[in-house]
């Protein structure tokens, strides 16, 4: 029920009483009588959307998120935030079966709160009105539509979207938005469905959230060592290993087979009981895998790109009956072996690509009743020297590629709950040899690829091309982005005063997601370099954030303040690196004040120095609270992982995300509450002053990179405190913490 005011109302009743008279065809009213809103996960996707429309002007964006996980809820939050921005009105969603679209009308009908939202065109129903229309492709396939009809244009299971039927519909539609979403957006023929969207995938749902939220069942991963050496197998970085070396490797290799099965009667509990899938690298593989397995007396199929349709549905068949235990298929995204009831994966071959990785494992992590968790067994060999396992299980667990090596040493205890990955002794070996090969920097190597590409590459395009983030070319020494061209000889120009410790402190730029920011430094090195004061407070600040990111703190005092003019070379670099900053931006962040001296924007990151320098401070300062008098702000630098011997997930600590919107801070050990500090807290409103929060999840130093900087979560109103010598504090935060900061900050992250 709703209240219901004629003069507001009476339109929409009408429309609702008369679609309800037209005929069976139509849905009945259809009102949710409560609000509907994300999962923590589902507002990471939907920040991270906004993002790529509102920084990035990107407007067509492919979501890529397992099945289960709520896509279609998704998208219906995403087109009714849109709306009420009155971005986009009128919405076309396309999906291939009218069981499907009637599902999404239905979700998209309790999003809205409007019952009567949306008209369906499949199976011989046809919209009167042509507003928010949910429409087979084959339908549309006979439909003249205008190409600026739809405002907005969701296509689900995107990865269809090859086929001629999409094809034709994508080229004939002209929206403001486009949205794709599928669970698999690389397909067995190759046929690469990021085409429409730039090449970008714009948000993928983070494994582990989906875990911890019971989405999807949770995974026994086991490492096994399988003995057969590829270190010396023809390997291309972001192409992998050549695929016929590697077929003709594993098969016929009756001692590997014997390995996994091995491994497979000792891992799963009842082998005659099991649903598995194969992936293997060829499909002479597969049927080599599909014929030992069977002779063994385990019933297995090869199902390849060879199979027919019919063949294809008949091994799922069997599968999902029993009488076949496993497929072997190199059609990593056949729509053949997506099959919920899957509680085994063998993964037969190297696989370098965190996204195909999670894609093969996620074939196995749909729920189904009966299953209770995934087994994995992984066959782990001598890889190739430019192999990266650190991308795998990185994807697997969340963790950064620093704490990695911890984290394999002791066991990955921050698995979500019911998650555990062991690795065999000899697998743990050379999993942590190749961890720590990666965090390496093969110099020559790179340079002698920077050569090849030529002297017009970019700094984007190299990372792209070699596969690499832009932390791997600021390693300890090697000088960032204009040592590795002087390295190729590529520039040939003198380096400038003290260009070596410059160098190194550039890596310390890398934080930067603040487009202001962004702006300034692109701005300063695009004129002559120089760093001296300005008349406007605001940009007189920004360029001291600045010198003291690359200069140093003590820079700030110097009687010849240093600055940029000298390095031409660094000052291309730092261009560059600006471009490359900003297209990674991936959260929207807000000015303080626009208009105030303080440049700094909620929700971005920044050293402390940064933030000091931001509000006038001079001086060098360690606390984790500081008090700027002139601006009669408080700053709070809090460090939530307090120790780098912490690893348990369940640890509470004082300082800790209550709620998006609610903070709990405990005070230094010796303040009581009535104290002249606390009650300058207290009453901060009153006085007139302002309370800024800084998180960071650990002060570990990562190298050159230093200690990791801190997110800017804004300012914050005093709700209430208990205690004394501390005093805990609980405040409300002016703008809530995004989804990803608050699973790090909150005791359940």
């Amino acid at each position: 029920f709703e209240p219901y005011d004629p003069a507001r109302d009476g339109d929409r009743l009408d429309q609702a009483l008369a679609r309800e008279q037209r005929g069976p065809f139509d849905q009945t009213i259809e009102i949710a009588p409560l609000e509907v809103s994300p999962w923590r996960f589902q507002a990471e996707i939907l920040d991270e959307l906004e993002a790529e429309r509102t920084v990035h002007d990107r407007w067509h964006n492919l979501v890529v998120m397992a099945t289960g996980t709520g896509k279609t809820v998704v998208a219906a939050l995403d087109y009714r935030r849109l709306h009420q921005q009155q971005q986009v009105d009128s919405l076309l969603f396309v999906a291939h079966r009218e069981e499907i679209l009637r599902q999404s009308q239905s979700t998209f009908r309790q999003v809205m709160r409007d019952g009567t939202f949306g008209e369906l065109l499949v199976g011989g129903q046809v919209p009167t009105e042509w507003q928010h229309v949910f429409a087979s492709v084959q339908s549309l396939a006979n439909t003249q539509l205008d190409p600026t009809r739809f405002d907005m244009v969701i296509v689900d299971e995107f990865h269809h979207a090859a086929a001629a039927t999409y094809t034709r519909l994508l080229n004939s539609l002209r929206p403001k938005v486009l949205l794709g979403l599928t669970a698999t957006p690389e397909r067995a023929d190759g046929q690469d469905v990021t085409r429409w969207f730039g090449g970008r995938i714009a948000s993928e749902l983070r494994l582990w959230e989906a875990l911890e939220r019971n989405i999807l069942v949770p995974f026994h991963y086991f490492g096994i060592h399988d003995d057969v050496s590829l270190e010396h197998l023809r390997f291309r970085r972001g192409q992998g290993y050549d695929t016929n070396e590697l077929s003709n490797l594993y098969t016929g290799n009756d001692a590997r087979v014997r390995l996994i099965l091995a491994a497979l009667t000792e891992k799963v509990a009842d082998v005659g009981a099991m649903r598995a899938v194969g992936f293997c690298v060829s499909i002479a593989h597969a049927q080599f895998m599909a014929a030992k397995f069977t002779a063994a007396g385990i019933p297995s199929l090869a199902v390849t790109a060879q199979a027919s349709a019919q063949e294809r549905r008949d091994a799922r068949r069997a599968l999902e009956a029993g009488s076949v235990k496993v497929l072997f298929t190199v059609d990593l995204y056949n729509e053949g072996v997506d099959i919920p009831a899957i509680d085994t994966v063998l993964f037969l071959r190297p696989t370098e690509s965190a996204t195909v990785f999670l894609q093969q494992l996620g074939r196995g992590l749909r729920r189904a009743d009966g299953k209770s968790c995934l087994t994995v067994l992984d066959f782990i060999g001598a890889q190739h020297a430019e192999f990266r396992f650190d991308l795998r299980f990185r994807a697997l667990t969340g963790v950064s590629r620093r704490r990695l090596e911890d984290e394999i040493q002791n066991g990955f205890p921050t698995l979500p709950a019911g998650c555990s990955i062991q690795l065999d002794r000899v697998a743990e070996r050379l999993v942590l040899e190749n961890v720590r090969r990666s965090l390496r920097i093969n110099w020559s190597g790179y340079a002698a690829e920077l050569r090849r590409l030529g002297p017009d590459t970019t700094l984007e395009r190299f990372l792209d091309e070699m596969g690499i983030e832009l932390a791997d070319l600021y390693r300890p020494d090697q000088g960032g982005w204009t040592g590795l061209r002087r390295a190729a000889g590529l520039d040939q120009r003198p380096p400038g005063p003290d260009d070596k410790a410059l160098g190194r402190r550039i890596a310390r730029l890398l934080h930067i997601d603040d487009p202001e920011r962004l702006r300034h430094l692109h701005d300063v090195v695009a004129a002559d370099g120089t760093l001296g004061p300005t008349d406007d407070p605001r940009q007189t600040r920004l360029r001291d954030m600045l010198r003291i990111s690359l200069f140093g703190r003590s820079s700030a005092d110097s009687p010849e303040q240093p600055d940029l003019v000298p390095h031409p070379s660094r000052r291309e670099e730092l261009a560059e690196l600006a471009d490359a900053l900003y297209q990674r931006i991936r959260r929207i962040t807000h000015p303080l004040n626009p208009d105030g001296p303080v440049p700094l924007h909620v929700h971005a990151r920044y050293r402390r120095e940064e933030v000091l320098a931001a509000f006038g401070v001079a001086q060098h300062l360690r606390e984790g609270v500081y008090y700027v008098k002139e601006a009669k702000a408080d700053l709070f630098f809090v460090t939530l992982n307090k120790t780098e011997a912490h690893f348990s997930p369940t640890t509470m600590y004082a300082d800790r995300a209550i709620t998006p919107e609610l903070f709990q801070w405990e005070s230094q050990s010796t303040l009581t509450a009535q104290a002249p500090t606390a009650q300058r807290y207290i009453h901060h409103e009153e006085l007139g002053s302002t309370v800024h929060l800084f998180l960071r999840e650990s002060a570990a130093a990562d190298g050159q990179l230093g200690v990791p900087a801190f997110f800017y979560a804004g300012t914050m109103s005093y709700v209430e405190h208990h205690g004394e010598r501390p005093v805990r504090f609980t405040w409300r935060l002016h703008r809530p913490l995004p989804a990803d900061i608050f699973h790090v900050a909150s005791p359940a992250g």
